[in-house]
Parts: C-alpha cells; sequence; structure tokens
C-alpha cells in the first residue's frame, strides 16, 4: 500500500469520515504489512504512516476536533492512537505467533446459547436441538429459526388453555439469544441472564414477564395490554418502546435505560428517550446517557465511557466464561473508555486495556489476574 493512500485512510479514519470498509482497511492494513515483511516494525512504510497519524492527531487536538475513540487513560490520546495502531503489526494479532508468556492460553468470545425450559419441567438445550418446530403449547408453537431465534406463533383457530404454563430462556456465561414472544415483542437475552414468561398473553390483562441479568426489549404497542418488566426490586411498565434492563445479582444498581417511546419505573419515575435510571436501594436516580453505550452488546461490541475497570471485566468475565481476580484491589477503580468488538478473542480485549500501561493480566485455564502497573 503506498503511503498517500494509507495517508488518506487514516486521516479519514481520524476524522470519523471514513466508511465502514475504510475503517476496516485503515486498521488492517499493519496486519498485512506485518505479514509481508520479516521486520514489520523498520519498514519505511510503517514509520512514515506513524509520523503522518501523529501528525493528524496533533491538528485534531489543536483544531479541537473528535478523535475516534481508544482505549485510552493515563496518557496523551496521540500517543495511545499510536500503540493502537501499531498493535495490530505485533503477534497479538498474527495466527502464526504464539501467545506471551502471560497468556498461557486464549479464550473464544460466546455465541448463541441458551436453553428453554417448558412448564412441564422439561429442558431443550437450544445450542444443540434442530432447527424447526420445539413444542406446541396453549395454542402457540414454539420454533427455532434457521438464525439462531427462538419464535412464538399463535396457531389459528386455536382456543388458548385457561390455565397458562411459564416457559424460562437461559443464557449461561459466554451465551445471548434472541426471542419473539407471542404478542410480537422482540427481546435480545445478553450472558447469564434469564426470562420467564407465559407461552400466550392472551386473555390476560398485562403482559408480564420476569427478567434476571440483562435484556433489550422492542414492545410490540398494545394500549389495551400494557407490558410489564418485573426484575430485582424493580417493575417498568410500557405500551410499545425500546429499552435495556440491566439487573445482574452481582450489581447492586439496577440500570433501565429508554431508546424510545416511554417506560414508568417503579410507578413513580417516567423516563424519556436518552434518559437512564439507576435503582440503588430504594432511590432511583434518572441521568441522560448515550444509549449506545448501554445497547453495544446487542450490536456486538463491548464500548465503555470512563467506565471502572471492574465494571469492564463483570463484563468480560460473563462473555467469555472466565473468572477475574485482582492481584491489588485498588487497580479495580481505575477508568477506561474506548470501544472494540466483543467477538475477539480475550487476548485482543485485554491487549487493547494493557496498551494503557495502566493495567496488565495473566490467563491461565479460564482465569484472568489483573495485575496493576509494573
Amino acid at each position: 500500500m503506498k503511503n498517500e493512500k494509507a495517508s488518506r485512510l487514516i486521516k479519514a479514519y481520524l476524522d470519523d469520515t471514513a466508511t465502514a470498509e475504510q475503517k476496516a482497511q485503515a486498521e488492517t492494513w499493519y496486519i498485512k504489512a506485518a505479514g509481508e515483511q520479516e521486520e514489520p516494525k523498520t519498514s519505511v512504510d510503517l514509520s512514515t504512516l506513524e509520523s503522518e497519524t501523529l501528525q493528524f492527531l496533533r491538528e485534531q487536538q489543536t483544531a479541537q476536533k473528535p478523535v475516534r475513540k481508544l482505549w485510552t487513560i493515563g496518557i496523551a490520546a496521540s500517543v495511545a492512537a499510536i500503540v493502537v495502531l501499531g498493535c495490530f503489526a505485533t503477534f497479538w494479532f498474527r495466527t502464526n505467533q504464539a501467545l506471551p508468556a502471560n497468556y498461557a492460553n486464549d479464550i473464544l468470545a460466546g455465541g448463541n446459547k441458551a436453553t428453554l425450559t417448558l412448564g412441564n419441567g422439561k429442558t431443550i438445550n437450544l445450542t444443540d436441538v434442530k432447527n424447526g418446530e420445539l413444542s406446541k403449547q396453549a395454542g402457540v408453537q414454539i420454533n427455532k429459526t434457521a438464525d439462531g431465534q427462538l419464535v412464538y406463533r399463535i396457531i389459528e383457530n386455536q382456543v388458548p388453555e385457561i390455565n397458562v404454563s411459564t416457559n424460562t430462556i437461559s443464557t449461561p456465561k459466554g451465551g445471548q439469544y434472541q426471542l419473539i414472544l407471542p404478542d410480537g415483542t422482540k427481546v435480545w437475552l445478553n450472558a447469564a441472564s434469564s426470562l420467564s414468561y407465559p407461552v400466550t398473553f392472551t386473555g390476560r390483562g398485562q403482559r408480564v414477564v420476569n427478567l434476571s441479568g440483562e435484556a433489550y426489549f422492542e414492545v410490540f404497542k398494545n394500549k389495551r395490554q400494557p407490558f410489564i418488566v418485573k426484575s430485582s426490586k424493580q417493575e417498568i411498565k410500557v405500551l410499545g418502546t425500546h429499552f435495556n434492563i440491566s439487573a445482574y445479582t452481582d450489581n447492586p444498581v439496577v440500570k433501565t435505560t429508554l431508546l424510545e417511546g416511554s417506560v414508568e419505573v417503579n410507578a413513580k419515575t417516567i423516563l424519556k428517550p436518552g434518559e437512564q435510571s439507576s435503582l440503588s436501594g430504594d432511590q432511583i436516580k434518572v441521568t441522560p446517557v448515550d444509549t449506545e453505550v448501554a445497547v453495544a452488546w446487542k450490536n456486538g461490541d463491548f464500548m465503555f465511557k470512563n467506565e471502572p475497570l471492574e465494571n469492564i471485566m463483570q463484563q468480560i468475565a460473563r462473555w467469555y466464561n472466565v473468572d477475574v481476580v485482582y492481584s491489588d484491589p485498588q487497580v479495580s477503580n481505575k477508568r477506561f473508555g474506548g470501544t472494540i468488538s466483543k467477538f475477539k478473542n480475550v487476548s485482543e480485549v485485554l491487549c487493547m486495556l494493557e496498551l494503557t500501561e495502566e493495567v496488565h493480566f495473566k490467563v491461565e485455564g479460564r482465569r484472568i489476574t489483573v495485575l496493576s502497573k509494573k
């Protein structure tokens, strides 16, 4: 790749005007360069590109232009950008190189994994079961689609049963799943979460579901039948809207983020789009937030803004099904920000954090030890 073309790509990348394809080109150029030469770090092209990148960053800082988000804290954004770009030229992302000594093994990202428990107690492993009809209950057909969704469909000309059973879908650590409820409501379930719901809402005054963990909802609008989400110490009432609830039992704060419509929290607080409620004890705090951050997990990313490392590692632990321990508890309070695909191997995610030189990691089996700066 010629330097002139590389410069245009990097400038568009930093100006945040690059297309998705251009961003991918910019981020993978170093990989290609590393694969083409035995000593990529001494390449004239690489040196030139690094200098030009630093120059562009300095120009942006002077002009107060936004810089593309990176895993940065405790170091200047310009230096971090060079290091991040340089990271793509190292063995971290080259399949023909071994992992560093502190990474005894790598861990793959999670995927679509879940278990469905029917009203009669029967369990179905949704990961392994074949696509197609799984069961029929209360005039409702339950299907697994080819794209990995669980879909409830009301069967025509069948009268719903009076005693409607409850189903529960549960995701393990390292799992996620999407389902469509019988009323048409769409639900995305995050890792280590569960949702319980009746197999049909027909004939009921309310549509009530129970959540543990995290889920994103796109509720089918029905003014005559409010949709209720019950979770730890919280009850959300909606008619038709898009929102995210994070209610993990290992987190003392329940967060509800509204993207569209309106929701009522615990019958006393109304959220508007772009707002997030945080319930701690019996206190509710409402703040404006970047909704993109709250639903990044649904869109395939880890995205953080000034987030404590402890919260970041909780998400990593759930998604990669690992245990996290700290050699120094103080390091858990350090704050980080940035974005990276959650479908990367865990080594790549940790590498991005390590580039800040504020934290280090040791991976042994399914345990990640967090080390403070050396």
